[in-house]
């Protein structure tokens, strides 16, 4: 995706977060293949993707590998319960929704909307 490079010293400043946190970040985004990362002078960070097809769920994925509410949907070996918990079933349904309302959530809305969603 052909577009502006951002940087760094301004996301940093915007964000009121240290440069060398937001550089971890962007590392792994990058790896995600979320952003694109230029060195130099002209350089900085962009989007790889349109902004309409970048969700929350990507970001989050990107920097935690998934999703997880509670460690027993993770890893069911994680708890002696999970085959008489009834509220265990309650928590997959509860992730499958968090999930779809991230996927939702695009970074066009983001930027248009703000803390307005």
């Amino acid at each position: 995706m052909e577009g502006y490079f951002a940087k760094a010293e301004e996301i940093s400043k915007n964000m009121h977060i240290p440069k060398s946190f937001l550089m971890k970040i962007l590392k792994k985004l990058e790896k995600a293949g979320l952003v694109q990362l230029k060195r130099g002078v002209t350089g900085g960070i962009r989007l790889k993707k349109n902004p309409v097809e970048l969700s929350l769920y990507d970001i989050i994925v990107a920097m935690e590998n998934k999703v997880v509410l509670n460690r027993c949907v993770n890893n069911k070996k994680i708890c002696s319960l999970v085959s008489k918990c009834p509220i265990h079933p309650v928590w997959f349904k509860i992730r499958d929704r968090f999930i779809e309302s991230l996927k939702e959530i695009t970074f066009e809305e983001l930027s248009v909307k703000g803390a307005a969603l």
